[in-house]
C-alpha cells in the first residue's frame, strides 16, 4: 500500500533557522525538498564529504586482503583521511616523475650511456659543440667546409657532433642533452618504482582503518543536510520557508511540534502536478519482495499501484518454474539455514533477502516434487515417495509434459495479465473510461484462445465463436472509450483517429501472453545442461571401472565437473530468473496496469547514531 501523503508549508522566524532542521530531524517523519545551499560552512562540508568519499575508495582500492595486524597507534577519521590523500598525491608525483623518466630513457637509449657533464666541460672550454641527428642521405648535402665529427648511428640514421651551431645543415635536428646519464636515470626510475610500493604497503596499512570512513562519511552528509538547510531556506522579509511532505497519518505530530516550537505550519493535499515521494507500506509477510525493487531501484509513482504482493506471489512461481529443479532448491534452503545459524548466533534479525530465500527455496522444492525434478536424474532413479509425490500432468517422465507445461505457463499469463485489468477497472469506476479496461480484460481471455491454437496445438484448441466475439468486442471498446471525455461523439472520433494504434496494441496482447512461454523454454534449457553434465560424468565413471588407480581418478574428475557443471548451471539460472522472471512482472504485467515507475522514495529527514549536537 502506498500512504497517503500530505505537503507542508512551515513559516519560521530568523530565530529559529539555525535549530529548527534538528528539532525536524529528530521528528524523523518530513520529507524536506532539498535546497543547494551556499556559505563557508556549506563548503567546507562539501570538501570534507568529498574528501572522505576519495579516501574511501583509495584504501578499498589498496585493501590487502590478505590478514594484517593492525598497529597498535590508534587512528581517528580526520587523521586517516588526511594521511591516505598525502600519500595518494605522493605517489602521483612518484608516477609522474616515473613516466617522465620512462620517456626520457626512451628518447636517449640508443645515444648510449654517456655524462651530460662531460659535454658541459667542453663547452666551458670554449668550444661549441652539438649533437645532431638525420638521414643518411643528409649526410651528402653537407658543406665541404663543415667542421663536424660524425658518430656511430643505428641503422637508417646518421649522427654526427657539430663544432660550429650556428649553420645547422638542413635535414639534421639537434640532439637535446639529457640532465642526466642514461644509468643515473635508470637508477632514479628505480628508486621511484620502489618508493611507489612502499607508499601503497604505506595505502594497505591505513586501509584496516577503513571502516572509520563509514561513519565519518554518514556524519558529514547529515551535517551538510542540515547546513544545506540552513542556508538555502527561501526568505522573505525575516520569514523563512521549508517545504515538504509528511505522511498524512504523522500530520498530527508533526502540528504539534509546530505549535510547541511556535512555526508556523499549513497542511494542505497535494496538487495534481505535485510529485510527492512514495512510502510504501506493507505486511511483514510482503515485506521481504522489497530487496528484490531495491535491487532493480525501481519506485512506484505517489498514484501508480504498489504490486508488492502480486509481484511476490508470481515471481516466486516464477522463481521455482524458472530454476524448476527441486535439488536446487535445497541447496538454496540449506544455504538460508547456515546464513540463518550466523545471525542467531550474532543475535542479529534475520534480513528480509533471507526470509524471501526461504520462500523461493521453499517454492523450487515444491515444484521440484510436483515435477520430479531432482538435479536433473532419470524419474526412475528416484526413491518411490518422490515419484509419487508428482502431478502426472508435470512429470518428467510424461511426453506430454512440455505441452501441459505451455499450457500452464499461458494461464498465468491470462491470470496476471486479468488481475492488472481488473484493478484498472476497480480504479476507473465509474468513469465510463472503465469500458475500456473491460474491453482489454476481453481481449487477453479471447487471445488466450487464439495463442492456444496457434501456438499449442490447432486441433485441440480450435478457435471458437466465443473467443472471437470476445476480441472484436474488447477492440471496439478500448477503441470508443480509451480516450473517454464525458462526450461520446467527441471520444468515438478521437478513438477512430487512433485505430492503427488500437489495432497495434491488439495484437501485442497476443504477443504478451505469449511471452510467457518462457517460464517453459528456459527451464528446459538449464534442465538439458543438468542432464548433459550428469552424462558427461556417467561415462567418467564407467569407462575406468576395473580398473582402481583410474576409477579414483576419474571419480575425483567426475565430482569435479559434475560440482562446476551444476554451480555454472546454477549461477546461468539466477540470472534467467533476473532478466525473465522479473520481466514478466516489470513489462507485460506493469504495462497493462499503466505503471511507468516514475517515483522516488520517501526518505525522511531522521537522526542517525552518527549525529550529535555539535550542529546546534
Amino acid at each position: 500500500m502506498i500512504a497517503a501523503m500530505k505537503k507542508f508549508f512551515l513559516a519560521l522566524m530568523d530565530k529559529d533557522v539555525h535549530k529548527a532542521p534538528l528539532h525536524l530531524r529528530r521528528l524523523g517523519i518530513v520529507h524536506l525538498e532539498r535546497f543547494t545551499g551556499s556559505g563557508e560552512t556549506c563548503a567546507s562540508l562539501e570538501e570534507g564529504l568529498k574528501n572522505a568519499q576519495n579516501a574511501k575508495s583509495i584504501l578499498s582500492s589498496n585493501a590487502n586482503r590478505k590478514k594484517r595486524k593492525k598497529p597498535a597507534e590508534s587512528m581517528d577519521a580526520p587523521r586517516l583521511i588526511a594521511s591516505t590523500l598525502a600519500v595518494y598525491s605522493e605517489i602521483g608525483v612518484l608516477q609522474d616523475r616515473i613516466l617522465e623518466l620512462r620517456r626520457e630513457t626512451d628518447r636517449i637509449r640508443d645515444w648510449g650511456d654517456f655524462s651530460p657533464e662531460l659535454f658541459e666541460a667542453v663547452i666551458q672550454s670554449g668550444l661549441r659543440l652539438i649533437l645532431l641527428e638525420g638521414q643518411p642521405r643528409d649526410m651528402a648535402g653537407l658543406d665541404g667546409a663543415l667542421e663536424y665529427l660524425r658518430l656511430p648511428a643505428p641503422k637508417g640514421k646518421a649522427r654526427i657532433a657539430l663544432l660550429d651551431p650556428s649553420r645547422i645543415p638542413e635535414g639534421f635536428e639537434e640532439f637535446r642533452l639529457p640532465a642526466k646519464g642514461l644509468s643515473l636515470l635508470e637508477r632514479e626510475m628505480l628508486d621511484s618504482e620502489k618508493a611507489v610500493e612502499k607508499k601503497r604497503a604505506e595505502l594497505s596499512l591505513l586501509a584496516l582503518d577503513a571502516n572509520l570512513l563509514d561513519g565519518e562519511i554518514a556524519k558529514i552528509e547529515s551535517s551538510l543536510v542540515i547546513e544545506r538547510l540552513r542556508s538555502g531556506m527561501p526568505q522573505q522579509d525575516s520569514i523563512r520557508y521549508l517545504t515538504g511532505y509528511v505522511p498524512a497519518k504523522e500530520v498530527d505530530t508533526l502540528k504539534k511540534e509546530a505549535a510547541s516550537r511556535g512555526w508556523g505550519l499549513i497542511i494542505d493535499d497535494p496538487a495534481e502536478d505535485d510529485m510527492p515521494p512514495t512510502k510504501v507500506e506493507n505486511h511483514p509477510a510482503i515485506r521481504i519482495i522489497q530487496p528484490v525493487f531495491d535491487f532493480l531501484g525501481t519506485v512506484p509513482g505517489y498514484r501508480e499501484y504498489d504490486i508488492s504482493f502480486w509481484f511476490f506471489i508470481f515471481f516466486s512461481l516464477y522463481f521455482a518454474m524458472i530454476f524448476g529443479d527441486g535439488g536446487y532448491g535445497l541447496i538454496m534452503l540449506v544455504g538460508a539455514l547456515l546464513a540463518t545459524v550466523k545471525f542467531v548466533r550474532q543475535r542479529k534479525p534475520l534480513p528480509d533477502f533471507l526470509k524471501l530465500v526461504y520462500v523461493l527455496s521453499s517454492a523450487t522444492i515444491l515444484w521440484g516434487l510436483l515435477t520430479g525434478s531432482w538435479f536433473a536424474l532419470a524419474f526412475d532413479s528416484l526413491p518411490g515417495f518422490l515419484r509419487a509425490a508428482t502431478i502426472p500432468a508435470f512429470a518428467v517422465d510424461n511426453p506430454e509434459s512440455g505441452t501441459n507445461i505451455k499450457i500452464f505457463c499461458f494461464i498465468i499469463g491470462v491470470i496476471q495479465l486479468s488481475i492488472a485489468h481488473l484493478k484498472n477497472i476497480r480504479r476507473d469506476f465509474p468513469n465510463l473510461k472503465f469500458l475500456a479496461q473491460v474491453g482489454s480484460l476481453a481481449l487477453v481471455i479471447g487471445m488466450f484462445n487464439a495463442v492456444l491454437n496457434l501456438v499449442v496445438d490447432a486441433t485441440r484448441f480450435p478457435l471458437t465463436t466465443p473467443a472471437l466475439a470476445l476480441i472484436g468486442a474488447g477492440f471496439f471498446l478500448v477503441l470508443f472509450f480509451g480516450n473517454w471525455n464525458g462526450n461520446l461523439l467527441k471520444s468515438v472520433i478521437e478513438g477512430l483517429k487512433g485505430i492503427i494504434p488500437t489495432f497495434l496494441s491488439t495484437v501485442s496482447v497476443f504477443a504478451d501472453i505469449v511471452s510467457y512461454i518462457r517460464l517453459w523454454a528456459v527451464s528446459l534449457a538449464g534442465l538439458a545442461i543438468s542432464q548433459t553434465i550428469n552424462g558427461m560424468v556417467g561415462k567418467m565413471v564407467g569407462n575406468s571401472a576395473g580398473r582402481i588407480m583410474a576409477f579414483l581418478v576419474g571419480l575425483v574428475a567426475a565430482f569435479g565437473l559434475l560440482l562446476a557443471g551444476h554451480t555454472l548451471n546454477f549461477l546461468m539460472t539466477v540470472l534467467s530468473v533476473v532478466v525473465h522472471g522479473i520481466r514478466l512482472n516489470m513489462l507485460e504485467f506493469s504495462s497493462h496496469l499503466g505503471m511507468e515507475w516514475t517515483g522516488y522514495a520517501y526518505e525522511p529527514l531522521v537522526e542517525k547514531a552518527e549525529d550529535n549536537e555539535t550542529q546546534e
